[in-house]
């Protein structure tokens, strides 16, 4: 081997270590790469099960929400197709949107053939409407019992309304429930009757219980006036028979009384209320009571504050309320005694004002007083107050009774006054009147 020949055979080996070490670094670099493939499918493998598991939670969390709802709505179902009531869900349009089976059975039909359709489309069947049709409102509406005629049946519906609101509070339609109240009022008519057949057979007590004194005496003065009328008893003593005569007209007129009494408490209806001055009742009683009787108590019958203070009363009851206060107030002040009326303006209302400064009424007598053939008084029949407190019911007012500081006692009549907004009409026997009485 000459010397120029190694050169030439070192160069094969040269190139092959330089390849061998390229590929050995590209033997590395593969290494690398895919041991960082793997850290990366490792890591991109642990969060696929992360997110597995999260979504296996979130799953079964959803399943466990929907189960809940569906729990809910079953129990809501359960509940709304239990009520007594009759339930009816609408939408904004007023379309029926729910219906629990009450709803179906009063109305005759299905929940299928009522979804969907407009809540004033129930009629009944003289053509009224069996769900209220009212407005829309914002709160819960309680309102009152309809009579209808379902099935050829009368039904009595109370029925009440409330708006259905979403999560965000806006209103998205409302529901009504309507609760057949037939039976109920069926029971209050026949409490209510068999209270009037009460009250019926204890006023028939009452009133032969009453009747019967003046009967007697007028029975038996009769006979004192056929005796003293008699010539052909021998002997017998012969009295005037004007006293007798005078008693039978006591007893005939208390008799009278109490009938008459009886038919004001039977048709206390027939009233024809008129707007006046309060001072022409007070003028009337004034002209009334102007003749006081020797050994009667004083009555003073003060003027209206205000002076143009006006009902819308019947007058002619009015003053039928006063008369008996007052004669009830004289008797109990005595000879001595003061009786005082006074009309006023207060809170809205207007009060007629009867007081005395008589003994008063015990306690116990007070709280019963306006019950028919109630009375305190020895020569009292008990109609006078019970008719009284008729008359103020009819008028929509109540009347109180009240010890009087000092002694006495002191009823007061309280009425709903005038609206402001009405004028009253000039009227010539107003302005006659219109001076006050003393």
């Amino acid at each position: 081997m000459t010397p120029s020949s190694v050169p030439a055979a070192a160069a094969p080996l040269a190139e092959s270590a330089a390849d061998r070490s390229t590929l050995e670094r590209s033997f590395e670099a593969f290494t690398q790469i895919s041991r960082s493939l793997e850290q990366a499918y490792d890591r991109l493998r642990e969060q696929a099960a992360r997110v597995d598991l999260e979504l296996a939670r979130s799953n079964q969390t959803l399943n466990e929400k929907v189960a809940e709802l569906d729990a809910t709505t079953r129990h809501l179902n359960s509940v709304l197709c239990s009520l007594s009531s009759a339930v009816v869900v609408t939408d904004r349009a007023g379309r029926v949107t729910l219906v629990n089976r009450a709803f179906e059975l009063l109305v005759g039909e299905t929940s299928d053939a009522l979804i969907g359709r407009a809540k004033a489309s129930f009629v009944d069947g003289d053509g009224r409407p069996v769900c209220d049709s009212g407005p829309p409102s914002d709160d819960c509406v309680a309102l009152p019992s309809r009579e209808l005629r379902l099935d050829g049946e009368r039904r009595i519906l109370r029925s009440s309304r409330a708006p259905v609101l979403g999560s965000d509070g806006a209103t998205l339609g409302e529901v009504e429930a309507l609760t057949d109240e037939t039976e109920l009022e069926t029971l209050r008519e026949e409490l209510r009757r068999r209270e009037t057949l009460t009250a019926l057979g204890e006023m028939a007590a009452g009133i032969a219980h009453e009747l019967r004194n003046p009967l007697h005496s007028v029975e038996g003065f009769t006979h004192l006036l056929l005796k003293s009328l008699d010539t052909d008893a021998p002997g017998a003593p012969r009295k005037d028979p004007h006293e007798h005569a005078r008693r039978i007209l006591a007893g005939v007129r208390k008799a009278n009384a109490i009938i008459t009494n009886l038919l004001c408490f039977a048709r206390p209806d027939r009233f024809a209320p008129r707007r006046a001055r309060v001072n022409t009742l007070l003028v009337e009683l004034r002209h009334a009571f102007a003749d006081t009787p020797a050994g009667a108590a004083r009555i003073e019958i003060r003027p209206a504050q205000p002076r143009e203070l006006e009902v819308a009363r019947d007058l002619a009851l009015l003053e039928r309320v006063l008369v008996n206060l007052i004669e009830n107030a004289r008797a109990a002040a005595g000879a001595a005694g003061h009786v005082s009326v006074l009309a006023r303006a207060a809170s809205g209302e207007v009060q007629l004002v009867v007081e005395d400064d008589g003994p008063g009424i015990p306690a116990e007598l007070r709280d019963r007083l306006f019950r028919p053939f109630v009375t305190g008084r020895s020569d009292g029949i008990g109609l006078g107050l019970f008719l009284v407190h008729r008359i103020v019911e009819l008028h929509r007012g109540r009347i109180e009774v009240a010890p009087r500081p000092g002694g006495g006692t002191v009823f007061t009549v309280r009425l709903p006054g005038t609206k402001d907004r009405e004028r009253a009409l000039p009227s010539p026997a107003r302005e006659r009147t219109e001076g006050a009485p003393r």
